[in-house]
């Protein structure tokens, strides 16, 4: 088992504002203007409590994975909240997984390319499931009244053997939010992994299949036309000149031009 201070990446956790129906949203460094104030007409159905930047967690238990980087068929929409579920110890065939919304303050740089996802949240991402459920483990410690040492965690819940008493996150997420972040959290050892080491399907493969999701592609704006470029038939050669004549009668070509 590692310890890591919640400092110690370019991002530091942050306490911002109270989410409406209850709850504070903590976020890395930067992030409390991204609040939402309570009664905001932008206030979700669902009521969520937004452990980190990375987790939300309903009252009914509803865990919500968000995944900072698009999905391109790398299957990074389902390896990077794998390393969340990992450290916030939960069932993975019960979370959802979202994209995150497009905001580079709040989920760090989202681009896909590199090969370099996985390498570059591998800590982050752990450690923000980490602390998560440290708070959780910390709000059931002070509901319950015992030490922190004896609560452990099993697919998103809480137990405290002695007692017999057990909870589900979604019970002490609101609590849990409003607990200061610890100072360092413990990841767990490569050995302990419940979730990262096992083979799962690409969460978003059904829709991608499917044609669901919206790509470069399918942007549509008013007056956007859709440009075609022809290449040389070898590398290394150069265009002497052409003539555009026939393709400018074609229905819809606004115009045809080199390239220099």
């Amino acid at each position: 088992m590692e310890k890591i201070s919640t400092n110690s990446s370019r991002r530091t956790f942050l306490k911002s504002s109270l989410l409406a129906g209850g709850g504070l949203m903590i976020h890395f460094s930067g992030l409390a203007k991204f609040a939402l104030p309570a009664g905001s007409a932008e206030t979700p159905l669902i009521q969520l409590t937004e452990i980190n930047g990375y987790v939300k967690i309903s009252e009914d238990n509803i865990i919500t994975l968000i995944c900072p980087n698009p999905e391109f068929g790398q299957n990074v929409m389902t390896s990077l909240p794998m390393m969340v579920a990992e450290e916030l110890d939960v069932d993975w065939k019960k979370v959802i997984v979202e994209m995150g919304p497009h905001d580079s303050v709040k989920l760090g740089a989202q681009f896909t390319g590199g090969s370099n996802s996985v390498r570059s949240y591998w800590r982050p991402l752990r450690m923000a499931g980490a602390t998560a459920r440290n708070m959780l483990m910390q709000a059931a410690s002070q509901t319950w009244a015992v030490p922190i040492e004896e609560i452990t965690s099993k697919a998103g819940i809480l137990y405290h053997e002695k007692s017999g008493r057990n909870g589900t996150y979604g019970e002490f997420a609101t609590k849990a939010s409003a607990i200061p972040v610890p100072k360092e959290v413990k990841l767990k050892a490569v050995k302990d992994f419940k979730v990262v080491r096992t083979s799962q399907k690409n969460v978003e493969g059904t829709k991608i299949i499917s044609g669901k999701p919206l790509f470069g592609l399918d942007y549509k704006h008013e007056g956007m036309l859709i440009a075609m470029i022809h290449h040389p038939p070898a590398f290394g050669m150069k265009l002497k000149s052409f003539d555009a004549s026939a393709a400018l009668k074609m229905p819809g070509i606004k115009n045809v031009f080199s390239l220099k």
